[in-house]
């Protein structure tokens, strides 16, 4: 009975409180709901107070409060298949280029430079210009050298001029040691002074192509009754450079006597081939070959040895002389690309078009500014 007492009792209470607890409940959702409802609403307008200082892509246009005109508009760049943070890179990426383009960087003045960085900056300009003086002027002798080449072999049988008396060298090169000392000696402590300075400026002159300045200040120094072969060295290579070849042969071969020395001797050669001594060329080539100078030197040789060949009428001895052991480096130098030149030229002479053509072409990729190869090269195609 106590039991029966306490059960309608005990139901009343458990369904008071499963009211209480879905009130509660439902009273918490609504109040979640409001909170939560007001934090979004904050952190909306928490995202839009930062949205006008956070950082990211720049928009190329601006949107409109009226109706939306799509030919105004500048598109984000891109593949429309990308997705946004790509077009917005893109879109950076455009726009950083576009300033780069309106506001280019000064260029950097002296005063920027360190010492070291100035230096170096002059010294790889005065390389550069070295360069390529060195290169206008081999060009210069090689449009010479091919230009006496191409004139028609000479028909006369007239004798061929008797070659010079000299007294073969033997010895190898002389040591010859410090110049100023040796100016002193041979001009006297005071003249000394004035002509090597004189011989200095003649070096700077010639550097310059100043040929016939060159030729004037070094005129005084070989009328004196000296043995210094860098004086007739200079002096017949500024001759050589003005065409006086008859001049120029003569302090070349002195140069050759008082230094003992082959290393002029293309250009003397090529001295003796303007004025058609054979006979002299043919002694210097062999005396050449008998001292086994350096490479290029011995190259220089052979090539006016081939073009005097050439010049003579012997085509075919010119391009065997000249082919003989001919290998395209892989590396040419100056003197591999004279003679690639020369060879070319007398393939041309000769008939050999294809010879000449490839050639020509090999001399043309690695030196398209070379003399005029490039048109030849046309020519031939």
């Amino acid at each position: 009975m106590s039991t029966s007492n306490h059960r309608p009792k005990n139901r009343s209470n458990s369904k008071n409180r499963s009211n209480a607890k879905n009130r509660g409940s439902t009273s918490g959702k609504k109040g979640q709901a409001r909170r939560n409802s007001g934090n979004r609403q904050s952190q909306r307008s928490h995202g839009q107070s930062h949205s006008k200082t956070s950082g990211g892509a720049p928009r190329k246009y601006k949107k409109k409060t009226t109706r939306r005109d799509d030919d105004n508009l500048d598109p984000i760049p891109g593949n429309r298949e990308w997705g946004g943070l790509a077009r917005k890179g893109v879109l950076r990426v455009h726009h950083d280029d576009q300033k780069k383009l309106e506001n280019p960087p000064e260029p950097e003045t002296k005063e920027d430079l360190d010492p070291e960085d100035l230096e170096r900056q002059e010294e790889r300009k005065r390389r550069r210009e070295e360069r390529e003086r060195r290169q206008e002027e081999l060009q210069a002798e090689a449009r010479a050298a091919i230009s006496r080449a191409q004139k028609p072999a000479s028909k006369s049988k007239g004798k061929t001029p008797t070659a010079l008396k000299r007294k073969p060298i033997t010895r190898g090169p002389v040591h010859l040691g410090d110049i100023e000392p040796r100016f002193r000696k041979s001009f006297g402590q005071d003249q000394g002074k004035k002509n090597i300075k004189a011989f200095y400026q003649a070096i700077k002159a010639y550097e310059e192509e100043r040929f016939t300045d060159a030729s004037r200040k070094l005129r005084p120094l070989i009328k004196g009754n000296h043995k210094i072969p860098e004086i007739y060295e200079l002096y017949g290579l500024a001759l050589y450079r003005k065409g006086d070849y008859q001049d120029a042969a003569e302090s070349l071969e002195k140069f050759r006597h008082f230094a003992s020395s082959t290393d002029q001797h293309p250009v003397l050669m090529d001295c003796y081939r303007a004025r058609k001594r054979w006979n002299d060329i043919d002694y210097l080539w062999s005396e050449l070959g008998e001292v086994s100078p350096s490479g290029p030197v011995v190259v220089e040789g052979r090539i006016v040895m081939a073009g005097a060949l050439a010049d003579r009428g012997d085509l075919e001895g010119a391009v065997k002389l000249l082919s003989k052991g001919w290998k395209p480096p892989k590396r040419p130098q100056e003197h591999h690309l004279r003679r690639a030149y020369a060879l070319a030229d007398l393939y041309d002479r000769a008939g050999n078009i294809a010879r000449a053509r490839e050639t020509f072409r090999w001399v043309v990729d690695f030196a398209p500014n070379f003399v005029d190869a490039k048109d030849r090269l046309k020519n031939l195609n």
